[in-house]
């Protein structure tokens, strides 16, 4: 009995379809008859469609007839504009958006979680600026949420919140189940990031990347001052990490940037902070002076700095993968310049 297979044509599927568990389908095109089959995939937990060509109206046909379905990946497929995801079995949901192959070929600009009650993560697997609108209505288990590329989603509305471009324009509604979010942006832009805690109050796992852009944007102006009087329920309460990957700690808006958290996260036990490129001992011992401030809202917390690569957690997702409680938890790389140095992993910490 045929439980897993992976096609890069179409001729088997209808005859196993039946008893297959996990189907992976790369490099082909799905004729729109295929709508009109009424498919069904009874026991297939696991889909990965890579680089096919598909409508809209033939993956919804296909995730009709997956009554068991667990997983969901969408790599770099085209053909769909608008994906409305509703699903009583998903669990886990990532996609990559093949933005770069240009305007003659129809690829995602809007993702919709219309019913997912199950719906445990949601992984955008981009590393760079693919823009797609991102609607969740109803998933209430969702506990995992990223890469999201935080300053270029045109719009991220979670039942009647909207942020857009990381502005907020309504938040109304909370969602108390997300307990890990990693967010991406060109640089240290924290009103973004402030945005999105405020959405989800229940906060554990923060992961912070900052993208090398193709030029310089200069200093983000990261003013915001915490207001006790209009307290984020995260900082408060739930936020215990903190993850900084790719920081230029040359910069103010950098430095601003951690500061926030360190003043402020009332239940902060770590923060790890990666730099994107080889630094000298006497360089971590100013950037750590800068964060050892008497007034840290959680005095336990330990903070730690070392060299890095440029990661952008590309590697490290997998929407068919449950065995990891969070899926951006992994060693960082080490620094190659360290070691020839005799330093090994150097870590700085307070």
């Amino acid at each position: 009995m045929l439980q897993e297979l992976e096609l890069t044509c179409m001729f088997w599927l209808g005859r196993f379809s039946p008893t297959l568990r996990v189907a992976k389908f790369h490099g082909f095109h799905f004729p729109n008859s295929i709508a009109q089959l009424s498919l069904k995939f009874p026991c297939l937990k696991q889909l990965t469609l890579k680089k096919v060509v598909i409508s809209e109206d033939v993956l919804q046909s296909m995730l009709s007839g997956c009554s068991a379905l667990e997983s969901l990946e969408l790599k770099e497929s085209r053909g769909i504009s608008r994906l409305c995801i509703s699903s009583q079995t998903l669990r886990s949901l990532g996609f990559f958006v093949d933005w770069w192959n240009g305007s003659n070929h129809i690829f995602l600009q809007e993702l919709v979680i219309e019913d997912a009650p199950c719906l445990e993560r949601l992984l955008p697997l981009n590393s760079t600026g693919s823009k797609v609108v991102m609607r969740i209505i109803c998933a209430p288990k969702l506990e995992i949420f990223g890469m999201l590329l935080s300053e270029v989603i045109p719009e991220f509305q979670l039942g009647s919140s909207i942020i857009q471009e990381g502005v907020a324009v309504s938040l109304t509604t909370k969602m108390h189940t997300m307990r890990v979010l990693a967010l991406s942006s060109t640089g240290p832009n924290l009103d973004a990031v402030v945005n999105f805690l405020k959405c989800f109050p229940c906060l554990e796992r923060l992961y912070a990347i900052f993208r090398l852009p193709s030029y310089d944007p200069g200093e983000y102006m990261n003013a915001r001052k915490y207001d006790p009087l209009d307290p984020i329920e995260c900082l408060e309460l739930h936020l215990k990490k903190v993850v900084l990957k790719n920081y230029v700690g040359s910069k103010t808006s950098y430095i601003d940037f951690a500061r926030f958290f360190v003043l402020n996260t009332k239940g902060l036990e770590e923060m790890k902070i990666t730099l994107r490129y080889h630094r000298q001992h006497g360089w971590f011992s100013h950037q750590l002076s800068q964060l050892r401030v008497t007034s840290r809202a959680s005095r336990d917390a330990r903070i730690e700095m070392r060299c890095g690569t440029n990661d952008d957690f590309t590697h490290n997702r997998d929407a068919h993968d449950f065995s990891m409680g969070d899926p951006f938890d992994l060693p960082s790389s080490g620094c190659s310049a360290c070691e020839e140095e005799g330093l090994g992993d150097a870590v700085y910490q307070i």
